[in-house]
């Protein structure tokens, strides 16, 4: 599994700077998991152990409010997603549905401390990219935000 998937992480900007041992390790302890469309690969509030880097197909992430299901974005080959329980060890903040079948590579939190205890300075590399990738999702959301809020403010001005 490693030389197909070698290449496919190194062009992943979580996996930017990751020497060959590394991206090794996390191959080696990696599932290979594969879905069919509309099955979860987690749902929103699951105990959060794991991420993924999504090989083929697309995903869906959905929150879920009040019994209804909202789409927020839609995830491609080379996404990863799961990422934040990497980091805080968190239930899961939205779902995740297969929109046509998938496959991806599920990376265990467990595979983050044996990278920690053969190199910690890779260690710390990875969980910067991994924080860069969240930063870098949190001012798209923001974005969204703001952009919403000038919506609101424009349609209140025309409404009165």
């Amino acid at each position: 599994m490693n030389e197909i998937y070698s290449e496919l992480l190194g062009d992943i900007a979580i996996f930017g700077g990751i020497n060959q041992e590394t991206i090794n390790i996390i191959l080696n302890d990696a599932l290979l998991i594969q879905k069919e469309p509309n099955q979860y690969f987690f749902i929103e509030n699951d105990i959060a152990e794991n991420m993924y880097i999504l090989v083929s197909g697309e995903v869906e992430v959905i929150k879920n409010r009040n019994n209804t299901q909202y789409p927020v974005t839609k995830l491609h080959k080379g996404d990863c997603f799961g990422e934040m329980a990497i980091l805080d060890h968190y239930p899961r903040s939205a779902s995740v549905k297969c929109v046509n079948k998938c496959t991806a590579l599920q990376i265990d939190i467990n595979c983050f401390d044996e990278i920690y205890q053969r190199d910690v300075k890779q260690f710390a590399l990875l969980q910067m990219n991994l924080g860069r990738e969240v930063c870098r999702r949190l001012r798209e959301a923001n974005e969204l935000l703001f952009q919403n809020e000038i919506e609101n403010q424009v349609s209140q001005i025309i409404s009165l």
